[in-house]
């Protein structure tokens, strides 16, 4: 799709170990290229691009049924990803623990 939506939702795995130090904010590997949302990662020239495309299923379309990005592709408002970053997979804000 490219709207985003679960990047910014939730930074995954590969994304948090690759930048420790981005907790809170947006994953440094989501960018916009002029029509949809990309991860960097999967563009990476080495080995570990297939992997990753593999363990976050790129390539087989929303798997969100409740993403209410998935048919409106566009760059996002700061405050539009503020409003979901840090959901839970249902929609609650998680509880900030530390």
């Amino acid at each position: 799709m490219g709207c985003g939506y679960c990047c910014i939702r939730q930074t995954c795995t590969s994304g948090r170990q690759r930048h420790p130090d981005a907790a809170g904010r947006t994953c440094p590997e989501l960018a916009w290229n002029g029509s949809r949302y990309i991860c960097r990662m999967m563009t990476l020239p080495d080995r570990m691009t297939a992997f990753y495309r593999e363990q976050l299923q790129t390539g087989l379309g929303c798997r969100s049924y409740g993403n209410p990005w998935r048919n409106d592709v566009r760059k996002r408002t700061e405050e539009e990803m503020a409003s979901v970053a840090g959901e839970s997979y249902y929609g609650e804000k998680r509880k900030r623990t530390g």
